[in-house]
């Protein structure tokens, strides 16, 4: 399993000149990166920057069909192979979601890699992994999938399979699912949450990664190596995934 690091805290990589890792970024935060070269990851993934919309930016004022086109002159321009549809159903429905992908595929060139959210219906899924080769299953974030219901992943990514269908699960790095879940690729943003919230440091344990707390009463002097430091710790566990899971 290939697991993507998002996230844009402090760019560790930059500083450290190490970009052999699976990287996944959003549309909205690279297209403002003074340096943007996708090519030196392992591999890329452009998201959209949809899941901005959803969590604060007002969709409603957005002229879509110039977002399309900002979109997919930005993926060309990059030669970006993996990039991921404007997924906007929740406030535009799915007729809409799919004249856009149409007009974004056009201007491109490639496929972009679909969105499964669970509004859209079972037959929609063996509808995309039919005429993809790499999708995405989107209802953890987005869709606040409940766990009680994650061991019914399995037979969405069983019938992708059958297809010669790929399938990333966005936004999940659940530890204890993950061998559990035989998605062909991740993305999680974890690895920062120490810088997002303050206290929260990472540790490889040679199968997982687990989230340590600081001493009660002790300080983080420097974010910055705190950031290294789960980012490190965080490619091990992708190299580990890459040969186990």
């Amino acid at each position: 399993m290939r697991i993507y690091l998002a996230g844009c805290s402090y760019q560790p990589w930059e500083k450290l000149n190490f970009y052999n890792f699976y990287r996944l970024d959003s549309y909205l935060a690279a297209r403002s990166l003074k340096s943007f070269v996708p090519s030196r990851f392992k591999d890329f993934i452009l998201d959209s920057g949809i899941f901005s919309y959803l969590n604060g930016k007002d969709a409603t004022s957005v002229d879509w069909e110039q977002y399309v086109h900002n979109y997919a002159e930005f993926v060309k321009f990059h030669k970006i192979r993996n990039y991921v549809e404007i997924d906007i159903d929740r406030f535009y429905g799915l007729d809409v979601v799919e004249s856009l992908r149409a007009k974004l595929e056009k201007q491109v060139g490639w496929p972009c890699m679909p969105v499964w959210h669970m509004n859209r219906g079972y037959d929609k899924w063996l509808e995309i992994c039919r005429d993809y080769k790499y999708i995405c299953f989107g209802a953890f974030l987005t869709d606040h999938l409940k766990e009680k219901n994650f061991p019914k992943v399995a037979r969405f990514i069983r019938d992708a399979r059958k297809q010669g269908c790929k399938v990333h699960g966005l936004g999940f790095t659940c530890q204890k699912w993950l061998d559990k879940l035989h998605f062909y690729s991740v993305d999680s943003s974890s690895w920062t949450a120490g810088v997002r919230y303050g206290g929260t440091f990472f540790r490889f344990t040679g199968r997982s990664v687990e989230a340590l707390q600081k001493p009660a009463g002790s300080k983080i002097l420097d974010m910055k190596k705190l950031a290294f430091h789960s980012f490190k710790e965080w490619v091990k566990f992708s190299r580990y995934a890459d040969r186990h899971l």
